[in-house]
């Protein structure tokens, strides 16, 4: 039992080292000019041990959405345990997402390559549109939750989530051109406070 517990911890060591050396090559060089042999010198193993884990590098990019989304929902699981649920709850929990993207160097230029590459690549644009989708729905039942318990008006869920989520890939996308410029905190509270008047009851 725990020779095989170390093997899998091993396993899941060398799965993030490649995952590591494959995001720091896609943000540098981009999908497109990224080779395999790319990652495998900047990850130092074998190319045997990347090919194990591995078919090639769109498999990896693929796997390093998922992760995102996953490390996105945990964030989200957290915020739902320790703040209460209302429209504040939102406006945190995207300041917090904006906050691990504009500290991470690495995230923004990721981001903004899975984002072109969807264009090309019917297999990434579907995973792109697995990943937004489930997206909308976590914010849309969080919205929805709100207006049952009488905290806010009653609005189009799902436009108003798609509007926040579009809002805040698009400062991502802007730190891009801008870099440390922008100042992402005053843009999203102006915004978190003009629509805070507008949606929350008795205002």
């Amino acid at each position: 039992m725990e020779v095989n517990m170390t093997r899998r911890k091993s396993e899941e060591i060398r799965r993030e080292e490649i995952l590591e050396a494959a995001l720091k090559c896609f943000s540098k060089r981009g999908y497109h000019d990224t080779r395999m042999d790319d990652i495998i010198k900047e990850s130092g193993l074998s190319k045997g041990a990347i090919y194990w884990y591995f078919k090639g590098k769109r498999d990896i990019f693929i796997f390093l959405i998922e992760q995102h989304l996953e490390e996105d929902k945990i964030i989200w699981e957290r915020l739902l345990k320790e703040y209460e649920l209302g429209p504040d709850f939102l406006i945190k929990a995207g300041l917090l997402y904006l906050k691990k993207h504009f500290e991470d160097e690495k995230l923004s230029p990721f981001f903004t390559e899975f984002i072109a590459e969807s264009y090309r690549d019917k297999r990434i644009r579907k995973k792109l549109n697995e990943v937004y989708k489930r997206w909308i729905e976590m914010v849309k039942e969080a919205f929805d939750m709100v207006i049952k318990e009488g905290k806010m008006k009653k609005f189009d869920t799902e436009s108003l989530s798609i509007s926040l989520i579009a809002l805040i890939e698009g400062l991502v996308e802007l730190k891009t051109i801008f870099g440390e410029k922008l100042k992402y905190e005053k843009i999203w509270r102006t915004f978190a406070k003009a629509l805070l008047e507008g949606i929350q009851k008795g205002r």
